[in-house]
């Protein structure tokens, strides 16, 4: 994204998450503006993470796959604009999602996709938003953090369990 931003030409935000990447992309898809990316094809529930949660979304999908459970996983890649086109395909076809985002709760990616479904009338979909709550949050180590408030790989894996066992 860092190359992306210095090639644009033009302002552009670029949120460094605190705790840094959970790994190192050495390749990608050429980026281009609004466009999200499909990291993984499933059927069963959509994963729609953004910044330092794509890692861990993509860590989740293989997991969850060893048993049974199908994972889409995309990488949002930006909020505004937001590739509404590939989004709404996904969640279409699996019913559920789950979006993960190291921000709060508000004015995210969760309330983007939330309005991708108001906006486009999708029924019977099942949303979960993962992200810190709109409160003051205490410092600490990110780890710590991150199962406080249930942004951890457990917790995030419980849910989408809850979701898809739990028709």
């Amino acid at each position: 994204m860092l190359e992306y931003g210095v090639n644009l030409g033009r302002p552009v935000v670029i949120r460094y998450p605190r705790g840094g990447e959970e790994k190192e992309f050495k390749e990608h898809e050429k980026i281009e503006t609004g466009k999200a990316e499909i990291i993984k094809k499933g059927k069963d529930i959509s994963i729609i993470a953004i910044g330092k949660m794509v890692a861990r979304a993509e860590d989740i999908g293989i997991n969850l796959e060893k048993e049974g459970i199908d994972v889409e996983v995309i990488n949002a890649r930006f909020l505004k604009p937001l590739d509404k086109e590939k989004i709404k395909a996904s969640i279409t076809k699996t019913k559920k999602v789950i979006t993960l985002e190291d921000g709060t709760i508000i004015n995210g990616l969760g309330t983007a996709v939330e309005e991708v479904i108001v906006e486009e009338n999708l029924e019977g979909i099942k949303l979960k938003k993962l992200a810190y709550p709109d409160s003051f949050i205490k410092h600490g180590e990110v780890a710590e953090l991150e199962k406080i408030y249930g942004l951890d790989k457990e917790n995030i894996i419980k849910e989408i369990k809850k979701m898809v066992l739990n028709n």
